[in-house]
Formats: C-alpha cells, structure tokens, sequence
C-alpha cells in the first residue's frame, strides 16, 4: 500500500526532474504508474491543470486530501481525477474535480506546435502524450510527403506532419466533433488549410475507397482504439488491427512508412513487432516513448495508458 508520504516524495522527485522538460512542451506525464513508483495512477498536467488518471491504485482519498495543498506548493490552478477502474466509458465516473475549477478549455504549447485541450473532458482532454515523439519524428521527415493519418482523433499527428512542411495531409475519422476539434488546432497553428484533408468516414471504408481511387501515401498513421462501434460495424483491436495494417501497406508508396500504433494491452512489444514483420516483410523499428513516461526504450511491459509506436519502412 502506497502511504502519502511516499506519493508527495515521489511526486516532489518528479516535478524537480522533469522541470527542465518544461521549456520544450507545457503538457507532461509527471507520474507513470509502476514506472514511476505509484502503481495503477498516472498523473498528467496540462499548463497549470494536472489531471489524474486512476486505474485503480487505492489512493482515491489520499488524493482528495492532498489535492489543495498541491495548488500552493506547485502553482498548479486545479487537480482532478479520471475514473479508468471500469474499460470502456459505460460505468466510468468522468472527470471529478478535487481541488480548483479547471477551464472548459486551454491552449498548450508543444514544441512550434500549440493544441486546444479540454481539462474537464471525461476521458480524454485532446492530446495524447504518449505519441510525442511521434509528432515530432512526422515533423521532421514529412516535408514533401502526402500523409494520411487514420482513426485522426483531434488532429495532432498530421498537423505535426503539415508543420514540418507535408504536400498533403488527409485526416480521417469518424466523429464530426473531433474532425471540427482537428480544424481549429489547424488555424491555431496557422498552418495550410488547403493542404489538409478532413474526412469524416470509417476509416476501413476510407482505405478501401482510396485503394479503389489508386491513392498512394508517404506516411500512414494507423492508432485505432481497443474496441469502437459504428453504424452497427463492430471494431475489436485483436481481430481487425493487422487486416487494417495490409491495407495500409498497399496506399504505400516505395519508400513509404507505415507508423503502427496501438494501446491494446493483450500485446507485447515482441509480439507487436513480429506481426507487423509477417505482414510487410520489413524489420519494424520502435520508436521511443518520451523521457517523461521513465521507461526504457525496450520496456516490454508497459503500464496501462501507455503506446507501443512501430515504424515500418517499406522498398
């Protein structure tokens, strides 16, 4: 059982090294559950606002009492709490406030990047710290390239690609409201509107009709969730994920990259590797996640919450 005292020393030691990390990126994942020292709790901030996310660690009321105290030892202007005991969303309590009022909504710099998150959304707040690095990486080998970023969520990883100067880059998925969050971290970011796609379609259906239409991509992003229903079409991540990925691999251009991730805990690192190399023949190449998540970049059990990021480079 993780008593108090050990909750402030750990977090204390955290916010004192990762600090520095704040020059580059206002969003962190300052606790990492088991990673870090506090199992089953992951704590991430967002400009002054830390949300927690509790997979069940037991320290429900240790966070409730502590909560105002940490406004005044760390500047923060609140602290919250996500129920992830239950998965999927049924039966999950929201995010619950423990100490401040948190904004419907903030802007946070990552690197040339800024995105608009939501503090108080109940699961998640519009950007996923785990693909960081993958942002990047696209920012960095993107310029010229057509991309096409599948299951697109709020936008993130092709605005990465459109800032480090992509052709084209086409953002699919199937939720009108994260297609319409997606385009104001377009203009927030002033960045090409002409040069980026927003479709709002299954995104199986979407590679079946580009196959159809001889589309070929760069880059290919392909993150869906663990399980999602749509129009009475059922996705399970364990039955679908590789189907999708050789679909993928056929838009690719010579020399085109598929980035394969995933948060699906049935998988090791090993196992996700191997797969993706019976379905493209080409070795895949992990990527990293950021330092702020303290895990090693071969770490094979990774606490909940946390992406495993292949990269497949095909001739």
């Amino acid at each position: 059982m993780i008593v108090p005292e050990t909750l402030q020393n750990v977090l204390s030691e955290a916010i004192a090294r990762k600090g520095s990390l704040l020059r580059d990126t206002e969003a962190l994942r300052l606790l990492n559950a088991e990673a870090s020292g506090i199992p089953r709790l992951v704590l991430e901030l967002y400009g002054k606002h830390a949300v927690f996310y509790d997979y069940g660690s037991g320290l429900e009321s240790v966070l409730r009492r502590e909560a105002a105290g940490w406004l005044r030892e760390h500047g923060w202007e609140s602290v919250s709490r996500v129920d992830r005991t239950v998965a999927g969303d049924e039966g999950r309590a929201g995010n619950a406030p423990l100490a401040g009022v948190a904004p419907d909504e903030i802007v946070i710099r990552e690197g040339a990047l800024r995105f608009r998150l939501e503090p108080q959304h109940p699961r998640n707040v519009g950007l996923f710290l785990d693909t960081r690095q993958l942002r990047r990486d696209l920012e960095a080998r993107a310029r010229g390239a057509r991309v096409l970023n599948l299951f697109a969520y709020t936008g993130s990883l092709g605005l990465a690609a459109l800032a480090g100067g992509a052709r084209e880059v086409t953002q699919v998925d199937i939720s009108s409201r994260y297609l319409d969050w997606g385009r104001l971290n377009l203009r927030l970011n002033s960045l090409p509107e002409d040069a980026c796609r927003f479709t709002k379609m299954d995104s199986e259906r979407y590679l079946d009709w580009a196959a159809k239409k001889g589309l070929t991509f760069d880059h290919i992003v392909l993150d869906p969730p663990v399980f999602s229903r749509f129009e009475g079409k059922v996705f399970r991540w364990a039955d679908d994920y590789f189907r999708l990925a050789a679909k993928c691999l056929a838009l690719l251009s010579p020399g085109g990259t598929l980035h394969a991730v995933t948060n699906y805990s049935g998988i090791t690192a090993p196992e996700f590797s191997a797969r993706l190399r019976e379905c493209t023949g080409a070795l895949p190449q992990r990527l990293p996640l950021p330092p702020d998540f303290d895990l090693p970049p071969d770490a094979v059990d990774l606490p909940e919450g946390n992406a495993l990021i292949f990269q497949v480079t095909v001739e």
